[in-house]
């Protein structure tokens, strides 16, 4: 090995100070399962701040941490707010439009009662079985959903053996094994 100044002495290389290795060195030593794990486990830790449904919070205060942000998009919150008063924040996991959009369309259910929509759903919900079924999907691969997305929709109308309040469905929503099937 040479410097600047020539060979370098076995000696000299004996006393030289050990370079620490860096942070992207040690991730060399990690498998494919080991950074799945550790996902997984920020995943977690995550989970336990947002659920996958959260309270109602006025939209004020979402305007309130982008106060400092950009123009365009406080004028934005600001058109949301001509027409919305409230948000409900959703855990961010890969699924998170699609379980805000079942919350609000069963929320949405739960306060109208609106049968005829109930049954017109069902009647897709049906006729999407068959085209799932033509297209040589098996029933297993969809039937959880539909089943799980239909229990929800039954529940949410009063007058049902079943029948849940708001405060119930938010605790439903809540729950990761309906919140990530249907929900």
């Amino acid at each position: 090995m040479q410097n600047q100044e020539g060979p370098i002495a076995d000696k000299e290389m004996e006393t030289s100070v050990s370079i620490p290795i860096s942070e992207f060195d040690d991730w060399a030593n990690f498998a494919d399962d080991d950074i799945m794990q550790q996902q997984s486990a920020i995943h977690a830790e995550e989970a336990k701040k947002i659920p996958f449904v959260g309270n109602k919070e006025p939209l004020s205060m979402l305007a309130a941490e982008y106060e400092s942000g950009s123009p365009i998009l406080l004028e934005k919150i600001k058109m949301l707010g001509q027409q919305y008063a409230a948000i409900r924040r959703t855990q961010g996991d890969g699924n998170c439009f699609f379980q805000s959009f079942m919350f609000s369309y069963l929320e949405h259910i739960l306060g109208s009662q609106d049968r005829a929509e109930v049954d017109r759903i069902k009647g897709n919900v049906k006729e999407c079985r068959k085209t799932l079924q033509s297209l040589g999907y098996a029933d297993f691969s969809f039937e959880d959903f539909f089943g799980l997305f239909l229990e929800q929709l039954d529940i949410v109308l009063q007058g049902n053996e079943d029948s849940i309040s708001l405060d119930e469905l938010i605790i439903k929503s809540r729950d990761q094994s309906i919140s990530n099937y249907g929900c």
